[in-house]
Formats: C-alpha cells, structure tokens, sequence
C-alpha cells in the first residue's frame, strides 16, 4: 500500500450530537435520552434531512429499542441516522473518503439549522462548548476489499501507539470529560496499563514471526483496556469482523462540514507516517501528563511543530485549540491579564450504567483550572480559598502563563490576582468570579 493510496481507501464516519440553543430551558434535553422536545427536534431534523436530500425517512429502534430516524437520499440509499443520546441528539453519518465529507456533511448542518439545532452548548460568559454527547470518528473501509485496516491491520496497532505518544492529537480534539472516567481515556488513564504494554511486546513478537490478520490482533489485546473498556481513545474493539474499524470515542462535536475533512485528513496524514513504521512506536511516559501536558499553550505549542513536519497546516486546527481552552472576557476585563478556561481531570461523584457502558455521570463541578498569562516579562501572583497547586511559571513564545487548580469555594470564589512588572512592582491587580465566570 502506498501512501497516495490511503485517502482513496480509508473512510470516515461520525457519530455527530446536536442540542438546542437554550438547552437549559428543558432539563432533560442534556440529562435523559428519551424527552418530548427532544423527539419533537429528532423528527424535525430527520424531515429536514430528507428534505435536504430529496429523499425520505423512517422510524425504527436502535440497540437499545429506543426511536430513532432513518434517513435515504433520492435514490433510496441509506443516509443519516438519527438518535437519541442521554446529553443530546446524536446523528450517525454515512461513511464517505476523505474528498467526499465537505458533501456529505453539508446538508446535515443546513437541516439542523432548519430544525432549530445546534453543535455546541451555550453558556452564559459567552462560551460555546461541547455537546456532552459522545462524537466518535470510526474509520475503516467502504468495503472489506477497500479496508486498509484488512490490508494492513499493523496499521491499528501503530496508530494506538502513536496517539498515545502525541497527546496534543488527542486532548484537543475531544469533548469535556477529560482523565480516568472519561469518555476517551488514553491507555495510561486506565488501570491495566502493564497488561497493554505486555500486549505489545507480544504483538511485537508475533509480527516478526508472521503478519497478524486484524481477528488475530483483536484476540491478542481483547483482555486490555483497548477493547475490554470501550472508552478509549482509539478503541480497538470493533477491530474484528464484521466491522473493522478503529473508533475514536469522544471527538469534540464539529461546527462545520469542513472540520469534517480537517479531522480526517489528520488521520490520513498519521496513517500516512505508519506507513513507514517498521514496528509500533514505544509508549512514552508522562510524568506530567494531566498537569503541563494538559494545558493550551503546551498542546498548541507541540501540535503547531508536529503539524508542520507532516504537511499539515495548523491554522486549520486552532479552532479546535480556542474551543477547548476558551479565553473568558465577561466582565470588567483587565488590561494587561488574560484568562482561559483550563482542562483537568473531572471529578466522577456517580456513574451510571446500562450492561457496560456507561449512560451518565455525575460530575462535581466545583472542581476548576484556570490558565493565567500576559505578555512577559513580569511575574502574576494568585491568592484564593481552595487553591490546590498553582504551576510555577512557563513561557511560550511571548506569553507567560500559569495554570491554577482549585476547589472553588462558593462562599468566597474570587481570584485576587497581582501582576508584577520585572522590578517588582505592582503593574496592575485584578479579581475573577469563579461562580459566575466572570472579572469583577
């Protein structure tokens, strides 16, 4: 296989969520799977759909026996299926190559936008975040003929293990639950990591021997968190037949046809770089993984140098960066001191299943991180109640910043903070809500 060959047989497809604009107007839009306004929207979209395709729509049941929308284009084929998701309504796409997702993709958005949906939560300070449902990326191939991951299913197992050494492809790209019981748990947010790391050298051992076929890879790490647990990011639990496909849980929900493409190509080029592999990468070990490793400047930072090296253009992708790690300008904002939303490692208080897997969590929100910076040199000083590590401070480029985490104490959620000019003086103080997001 060359790699020219890989966008003309990899495909793609999504499992895509969508809300609705006040999404807190009907609490169990985000909470429940089964509402009335959230069939009302679901039949909506699905009309909208058909409409959009000069085609039709059918109700069925899904796994779980509950309603959902099948839809066809004018030619009968089958198109978009539409879902209910405990945090949202979820469609899953048809899978299409690389050149044809800016089309497929297109008619969803105008029909959500007819259906009164969209891709994103709003929230009050002026960020628009992620769904909460969960937005998977499968890839594979139109026909088992096709499938590269058939051809070469070492391929599967490279990528593992690439993802897993560059999580500035991962974090920035996934929803909101972050950490051990997320969504998409990286192999070393999981327990079981040695029996991973034992699996690979295993596989290493059988490669050299004779090449695996994908059911034989599937067997040999069935018992590890890479298919055991389905929340990983990638999961290989779908590698064996019928379906073959890698899936990525959690991908952040997309707010165009375009990043349909921009997220694919991604993946081509990293496919692209396996080819050349002669067995997977080592897994790496970060000591710091959830703390620097886990903050914008660090991600943006290493993505922009790796984007690069593989012919990939990283202002097509600081979207997804600006998203993750919004910068907060509600209130009174200071002139010198800026500061973004953080990601930490959510703190799970309830976990809900249905067999094994899990439908819902309860997540204790109290828990923040907060990314300070100003254009150096100088020095910021925080005090707050609750504060539990505050980073000493890092540069990129010509910002300086500092990440804070804290357990926000809601009668007292202030940050006071202090920037210094390099003689140590005070340049400017400024106070952050943490209850309202907001500068005072």
């Amino acid at each position: 296989m060359k790699k020219s060959d890989l966008s003309k047989l990899m495909s793609f497809g999504f499992e895509q969520t969508f809300t609705i604009e006040q999404w807190w107007s009907d609490e169990g839009f985000t909470a429940t799977s089964d509402t009335p306004l959230k069939r009302e929207k679901m039949l909506a979209l699905a009309q909208a759909i058909a409409k959009e395709l000069d085609g039709e729509y059918i109700e069925s049941e899904d796994i779980w026996k509950h309603m959902q929308y099948e839809t066809f284009d004018k030619d009968g084929n089958p198109s978009f299926v539409v879902t209910m998701d405990p945090g949202s309504i979820e469609v899953k796409t048809p899978p299409r190559l690389l050149d044809g997702l800016i089309e497929m993709a297109t008619p969803l958005f105008k029909a959500a936008e007819v259906a009164g949906l969209v891709p994103y939560r709003n929230w009050w300070y002026g960020v628009k975040g992620a769904t909460e449902g969960g937005c998977h990326v499968n890839m594979g191939g139109l026909s088992d003929e096709t499938n590269p991951l058939i051809m070469r299913p070492d391929l599967a197992v490279k990528y593992a293990a690439y993802v897993h050494n560059r999580p500035w492809v991962h974090y920035p790209f996934m929803g909101p639950d972050t950490g051990p019981e997320g969504n998409a748990m990286r192999m070393d947010e999981k327990p079981g990591l040695d029996k991973v790391k034992d699996a690979f050298e295993k596989y290493k051992d059988a490669q050299n021997k004779a090449n695996l076929t994908a059911d034989e890879i599937h067997d040999l790490f069935k018992d590890t968190n890479l298919i055991a647990e389905k929340a990983s990011y990638p999961s290989l639990f779908k590698l064996k037949n019928p379906l073959y496909l890698i899936e990525d849980r959690a991908q952040e929900s997309l707010r165009g046809a375009e990043e349909f493409y921009h997220v694919s190509e991604m993946r081509i080029k990293i496919f692209e770089q396996l080819l050349d592999q002669d067995a997977p990468e080592d897994l790496k070990k970060f000591d710091d993984l959830h703390g620097g490793c886990l903050t914008s400047f660090w991600l943006w930072e290493n993505f922009q140098v790796w984007a690069n090296q593989i012919d990939l253009n990283p202002e097509n992708f600081q979207c997804f960066f600006d998203r993750q790690f919004p910068v907060i300008e509600f209130g009174q904002t200071p002139q010198n001191i800026s500061l973004k939303e953080g990601r930490r490692p959510r703190v799970v208080k309830d976990i809900q299943k249905r067999g094994n897997t899990v439908v819902s969590k309860t997540i204790d929100t109290s828990y923040k991180r907060v990314e300070l910076f100003f254009d150096g040199p100088g020095e910021l000083n925080v005090k707050a109640s609750g504060i539990e590590f505050l980073s000493p401070p890092m540069k990129s480029g010509n910002k300086f910043y500092k990440y804070l985490d804290i357990k926000v104490d809601k009668e007292a959620p202030e940050l006071d903070i202090s920037l210094y000019n390099s003689d140590k003086k005070i340049k400017e103080t400024a106070k952050f809500n943490l209850n309202d997001m907001k500068w005072v």
